[in-house]
């Protein structure tokens, strides 16, 4: 496995000029008296904010979701986060105390941030290896389970990857923080897999967009914004004929609806493989990137799924955030006309 430790160097106070012991007293100067924030306040700082932005995509999110494993995996990490911050700011806070004859210090703050870091720079891969199989056991296969037995098997799988996950970053070869600093310096774990993983979804898009070319015009030709239900729509077309057919046209109609609502992720995504900008671990993994990734892969799932459509309510109902069933539904040949799923009053949709 491919990584890099990134050493961040968070300091709490700048050289001051030497004073001479013999002058006595010296009155500093108003521009001298420079108050920089401790590193234990840019940790909580970044981290608080990390917590919104959780807080605002968990907001943003249809109310009426299915469950699935990378859904359960978001709620488990939101839960981490605050619990890392609630940790950090109690212990930054008292400074210095003891329990149960364990004593904690700053630099436990240090210690504890690295160790988060280095289990999340390390769960990328596995954490959308598994959603990867469950998108491809419920949606590919059709493979129907009860809902329960559903939801306790992405329970546990969610603890056995954190609890491998923290178990091999205790137990791996990062240095700790050398405590003997008085501005401590932390080594950060920086992961290479979010870099080639979102490389691989940039190719992916791109390579879509250059096989798909001619499908691509087609649709744009045919674009048109209505107003249904107080909502901005955007309307396609590709003809009269029901089901529309034609590999092409399905996942050209899934690209636009991905970009539809994630398309400025897909812009930072390729700055900051421009700029191969290093991002700490605990920043790394969020709701946001996980939940951008979710809909990539259940995107790729009903691709792989086409021409065999058969989809269930369920599984048309696992992205949070993309309606997929208005680009799906013309594609599948049921007797089911358009105007009854647009009664419905959802978010802004695509209809093919």
């Amino acid at each position: 496995m491919a990584y890099k430790i990134q050493e961040i160097s968070l300091t709490s106070t700048e050289s001051m000029p030497e004073l001479d012991a013999g002058e006595g007293p010296v009155a500093l100067e108003p521009h001298m008296d420079v108050h920089l924030l401790e590193p234990s306040c840019m940790l909580i700082l970044i981290i608080t904010g990390k917590i919104i932005l959780n807080i605002f995509i968990f907001g943003a999110r249809h109310r009426k979701v299915h469950t699935s494993f990378l859904g359960c995996f978001c709620v488990s990490l939101g839960v981490l986060d605050f619990a890392l911050l609630l940790t950090i700011s109690v212990i930054h806070y008292f400074e210095d105390f003891a329990i149960h004859g364990i004593r904690f210090t700053n630099y436990h703050i240090c210690l504890l941030t690295q160790i988060i870091s280095h289990a999340y720079g390390i769960l990328h891969y596995p954490v959308l290896l598994t959603a990867g199989l469950d998108y491809y056991i419920t949606v590919v296969k059709s493979v129907h389970l009860p809902r329960f037995c559903l939801s306790f098997l992405h329970v546990i799988l969610t603890l056995l990857l954190w609890m491998a996950a923290l178990a091999f970053a205790l137990y791996s070869s990062v240095p700790p923080p050398a405590p003997e600093l008085s501005s401590f310096q932390c080594t950060f774990y920086v992961s290479s897999q979010t870099y080639y993983l979102s490389a691989g979804v940039v190719f992916a898009i791109v390579l879509i967009l250059g096989i798909c070319c001619f499908e691509v015009v087609a649709f744009i030709k045919s674009m048109k914004f209505i107003s249904f239900t107080n909502k901005t729509v955007l309307l396609f077309s590709c003809g009269d004929e029901w089901p529309v057919q034609g590999t092409k046209r399905l996942f050209t109609a899934l690209l636009f609806s991905f970009l539809g609502t994630w398309a400025p992720f897909v812009l930072l995504q390729i700055i900051l493989l421009i700029l191969h900008a290093p991002i700490p671990g605990y920043m790394d993994m969020n709701v946001a990137w996980l939940y951008f990734m979710n809909s990539f892969l259940v995107g790729m799932a009903y691709g792989l799924k086409y021409p065999c459509i058969h989809l269930t309510r369920e599984t048309l109902s696992i992205d949070p955030f993309i309606s997929w069933k208005y680009c799906i539904l013309p594609f599948i040949d049921i007797d089911y006309k358009v105007e009854d799923f647009l009664k419905e009053q959802l978010h802004p949709v695509m209809i093919v």
